[in-house]
């Protein structure tokens, strides 16, 4: 997807009008609230493609303090308000989900720093490798990339399984066919949670669970050593830390996903010093 004709297509028609095209000016890009950063190779990349003189001060997944400068540009009037608009947004959601799942790692690794905070796919199609940098700019890690990466059983597929002796002839086959890869059954209640840690699943995820029932699913790493325990469903900046403390092995969220934009304050002037290219 090219980003930038996206928004500009072939012609900036107010620049144009207004006589400027030529007129050289400065830019700059900076936060109004602390956030932690991401959407620097997106932006740099649109700033070389229309030849802006550009210098960043900060690197994706670094905190920004309000007001600090996180890019300066030189450039032509047209070059510049091609670039503008683009870049903020970029800034805007791609920093705020970094900076909301940054807020959820920090609550849950309080409780536990060896927690891990996972996001779901549940991305807007289109925006999947935007959505996921920004996680991992946040300190997240992405739970599925696809259907292709990893094994996620959910009730659908068992709804195509006529009876339990099939569903333990086909599970026993499943754990054979892809030996290298974790199988992960999406669990509602504590019996489903022990019968398939049973049949070797390796990953309960436990799905919209009270506190009381998540524990009592994390109990079961005692019986079974292998076992790792996940928590999804409803799960946001406010509530983290409740499901942090079940003891779970890993929290399953798509809330960074909904973050609301931030606000990148940009400032763009006449230049006084015009660079002259060499």
């Amino acid at each position: 997807m090219d980003l930038l004709f996206e928004d500009i297509g072939y012609l900036d028609i107010t620049t144009y009008g207004l006589g400027i095209t030529d007129k050289k000016g400065v830019m700059s890009f900076a936060p109004k609230e602390e956030i932690v950063l991401c959407g620097v190779d997106e932006v740099k990349e649109i700033l070389q493609k229309l030849d802006i003189q550009h210098t960043f001060y900060k690197k994706n997944a670094q905190s920004v303090m309000p007001n600090e400068t996180i890019l300066e540009c030189k450039g032509d009037a047209a070059s510049l308000h091609k670039a503008w608009k683009i870049s903020q947004n970029i800034f805007e959601y791609m920093s705020a989900i970094a900076t909301y799942t940054n807020t959820l790692v920090k609550s849950a690794k309080a409780i536990n720093p060896n927690i891990s905070i996972a996001t779901t796919r549940k991305n807007f199609p289109g925006t999947k490798e935007l959505m996921l940098k920004a996680v991992m700019c946040g300190g997240g890690v992405a739970h599925r990339l696809g259907l292709y990466d990893s094994i996620l059983i959910f009730e659908q597929h068992l709804k195509f399984l006529s009876d339990k002796e099939e569903l333990e002839k086909s599970f026993k086959n499943f754990k054979y066919m892809f030996i290298e890869k974790k199988i992960t059954v999406e669990v509602e209640n504590f019996e489903q949670a022990e019968y398939f840690a049973s049949l070797g699943a390796d990953i309960l995820q436990c799905e919209k669970m009270d506190f009381l029932t998540l524990k009592k699913c994390v109990s079961l790493k005692q019986r079974f050593t292998h076992l790792l325990v996940c928590a999804t469903g409803g799960i946001h900046e406010k509530n983290i830390a409740d499901f942090a403390k079940c003891g779970v092995d890993f929290i399953v969220t798509s809330s960074p996903y909904h973050a609301k934009p931030l606000d990148i304050k940009v400032i763009m002037k006449e230049d006084e010093n015009p660079y002259i290219p060499s």
